[in-house]
């Protein structure tokens, strides 16, 4: 729970026990910045996991699933899912190709694109408001490459 000095320290001007522990305030930025995805997102009827796959599929058409997990550092599983929702709301199709399955945006989720990438531009704009453009900038590399070594990928 403690950092290396072992001292509480603060978040804002309120002192709490756990803000030096990298669990509690990783779960508590994750809250946060999924808030404002969800938020963002909500009006498509797509969560930002949800968006994020939409956009990957748009960009890399026949992608598969396991690249999809991959490259959105989410399980198998949660690819699956995800490609169900989107499919069952007319966003994807899937295409079997030989032991693999492909994945395609439909022309309903191409038209959708534009409007996801408007909202991940706002998304940006809403955390580069609230910590500021470097801030933001530094925060987004340093969580990556933190992700990354702690073994984020799937």
């Amino acid at each position: 729970m403690n950092n290396e000095a072992g001292n509480d320290s603060l978040v804002g001007n309120t002192p709490t026990r756990f803000s030096a522990c990298l669990l509690f305030s990783a779960n508590a930025l994750a809250r946060a910045t999924t808030a404002i995805g969800d938020a963002a997102f909500s009006r498509f009827g797509l969560s930002y996991s949800h968006a994020y796959l939409l956009s990957e599929v748009a960009a890399m058409p026949g992608a598969t699933p396991s690249y999809l997990s991959q490259q959105l550092y989410l399980t198998p599983s949660t690819v699956t899912r995800l490609i169900e929702k989107l499919e069952q709301k007319g966003l994807v199709t899937r295409r079997p190709d030989g032991k693999n399955t492909l994945v395609y945006v439909t022309d309903a989720g191409q038209a959708l694109v534009p409007a996801i990438t408007d909202a991940w531009q706002q998304n940006w704009e809403t955390f580069k408001g609230l910590l500021g453009n470097e801030e933001a900038l530094k925060l987004t590399e340093q969580v990556f490459k933190a992700a990354d070594a702690m073994g984020g990928k799937s």
